[in-house]
């Protein structure tokens, strides 16, 4: 068995009185069929008492009843207890827990039979310290196993032999890494990697309009002339000095963000069409974050390491969890031929 994962991620260790237990609300967590046996073979108090917390919904998508955990009123997940910490796994261990929140926020897809990838959202605040922070680009491993239960079949999307995709993404990521290069230049030099790209001209004020219709559709917000006329000034007047500024304290944590989208989400072959659509998602989706980076300093008039954390980690919450929110930069992209998009996106 080969695993595949940055370096991260042996350092994880789930605390839930550093984050407040952010992903133990809100969620409808599945009990899988391997927890269900634990639970059930449980003593008979312990076993009652567990049971009384877990119920049965119906699943619209499958048209069955499915066994999930309980949430309170308040939509916090009644094994969560005052400390901040899974009463299962404090009371049983890890294994006690069910296959989503054991692994979380390991992201993990089987591209094989015997060869895995693993890393981590960045919906986990305490796994997006651990890949934004470091200011040395970030490093990959092998290791011999997979340290989380829910894993993702990946063999039917894979367009290309498992090495050589494997290969693709590593020249990928040695892109986005190069420090010589401004960030604009690193990820024209990815769409060149899959793309013959034409001769074209980079056009700012088609560039803004298109963003503060992503961003709009992103949000599901529905912008009237005026305020879409008033972002456009605003971006306009104040995006260079703030990104130049922005790139110059925090351009380390902008790159980590880009080497950890672009492996966590298995590009170039995340969403379905070929390979330089999935790029022109992946571009997109990094300047609709830039996009909003502007935009929060000139609400705010300042940035520092804990807003961009915030920032980034709620743009990537909006797109990973939000109705409609990577669609929209999907629906773009699709929209989009190779000349169009240069001109919209690619920055010299």
């Amino acid at each position: 068995m080969r695993c595949i994962q940055p370096s991260y991620v042996k350092n994880f260790r789930c605390d839930g009185k550093l984050c407040e237990a952010r992903c133990c609300r809100d969620w409808r967590i599945v009990v899988d069929d391997d927890a269900f046996e634990k639970y059930s073979n449980l003593p008979d108090a312990a076993r009652e008492k567990v049971f009384e917390n877990l119920d049965w919904v119906e699943d619209e998508q499958e048209d069955v009843d499915v066994l999930v955990l309980k949430l309170r009123e308040d939509g916090v997940c009644s094994f969560l207890g005052k400390d901040c910490l899974c009463k299962l796994q404090k009371h049983y261990g890890e294994d006690y827990l069910t296959a989503i929140c054991q692994s979380y926020p390991r992201v993990t897809y089987r591209l094989d039979d015997e060869i895995f990838e693993q890393s981590m959202t960045l919906t986990c605040p305490i796994a997006a310290h651990l890949i934004l922070f470091p200011t040395t680009p970030m490093t990959f491993e092998e290791t011999q196993e997979v340290s989380a239960r829910a894993i993702i079949g990946f063999k039917q999307k894979l367009s290309r032999p498992v090495d050589e995709f494997i290969k693709l993404q590593m020249d990928a990521i040695k892109i986005l890494q190069d420090r010589n290069l401004p960030v604009n230049q690193r990820l024209k030099k990815i769409c060149a990697m899959f793309e013959n790209l034409p001769e074209y001209e980079f056009d700012i004020e088609r560039h803004t309009a298109a963003l503060i219709d992503v961003f709009a559709n992103t949000y599901n917000a529905n912008l009237s002339k005026n305020k879409k006329l008033e972002l456009r000034q605003n971006y306009l007047t104040y995006r260079d000095e703030i990104l130049n500024k922005t790139y110059g304290a925090f351009g380390h944590m902008l790159e980590n963000y880009l080497v950890n989208e672009f492996f966590m989400r298995c590009y170039p072959s995340a969403f379905s069409g070929g390979d330089f659509h999935n790029i022109k998602i992946f571009v997109t989706g990094f300047k609709v974050l830039e996009f909003a980076l502007v935009l929060t300093v000139i609400a705010k008039k300042k940035l520092n390491l804990d807003e961009v954390t915030t920032l980034i980690y709620s743009v990537n919450d909006m797109l990973d969890h939000s109705r409609g929110g990577m669609d929209a930069i999907i629906d773009f992209a699709k929209t989009c031929d190779s000349k169009t998009f240069a001109e919209l996106m690619l920055e010299d």
